[in-house]
């Protein structure tokens, strides 16, 4: 008699690969919040990781052996180091690896800021974004610090405001880039959760 075998749902695995600890923290409450069906999310941010090149390499790692690899970039050091011809051509490699790169400008805070108010302001670095996501009108007294960002929870708190403010003003940005301005706002983690949450949709069902 035939042994009777059943078919093993699939897991899917995505890697998440950035140089911050805010980053880091807040993909692990996505983790820990919705603990999504046949979904696995590594956040992997080596606390040394040391720069965008750093990322890309380590993002190329991990295609091989995930499903899907997004590769997280803060644009405020490659502006300010003027890299950006070395980081187009290190981009279009890890694309070509698979990696789906995200970039960020100045840093990942514009995307915070962005669940509260549409801002096409060009900042000229992190510092005045977070100066900015501080105010009484959207997160009161933000900052970096691993025990504020542990304690607020900032995917669990905010996951509301994701699909009906934040995507669309994100894309509003990308509507509006300006490529003759380098500091024009960024904040395409937005491409992340659109994937995030169809996929989510259908895993639950």
């Amino acid at each position: 008699m035939a042994r009777s075998t059943k078919r093993r749902k699939l897991r899917r695995t995505v890697a998440v690969v950035g140089d911050g600890q805010t980053e880091r923290i807040y993909f692990s409450d996505i983790r820990d919040t919705d603990r999504p069906k046949n979904l696995s999310i590594f956040p992997d941010y080596p606390r040394k990781i040391g720069s965008y090149q750093g990322v890309l390499e380590r993002a190329i790692e991990l295609a091989g052996d995930y499903d899907t690899v997004f590769a997280l970039i803060d644009l405020d050091k490659v502006i300010q180091d003027k890299q950006q011809p070395v980081y187009a051509r290190e981009k279009r490699v890890a694309e070509a690896s698979g990696v789906t790169v995200l970039e960020n400008n100045p840093c990942f805070e514009i995307w915070l800021l962005l669940h509260f108010q549409f801002s096409g302001k060009s900042f000229d670095n992190c510092g005045e974004v977070v100066r900015e996501l501080a105010k009484k009108k959207c997160l009161p007294g933000y900052d970096k610090s691993e025990k504020y960002l542990s304690n607020a929870r900032l995917y669990k708190s905010l996951r509301h405001l994701i699909e009906t403010k934040a995507i669309p003003n994100a894309k509003l940005l990308e509507n509006g880039e300006d490529d003759k301005n380098l500091l024009y706002p960024k904040a395409q983690i937005f491409k992340f959760f659109e994937w995030y949450f169809l996929y989510k949709s259908y895993s639950d069902k």
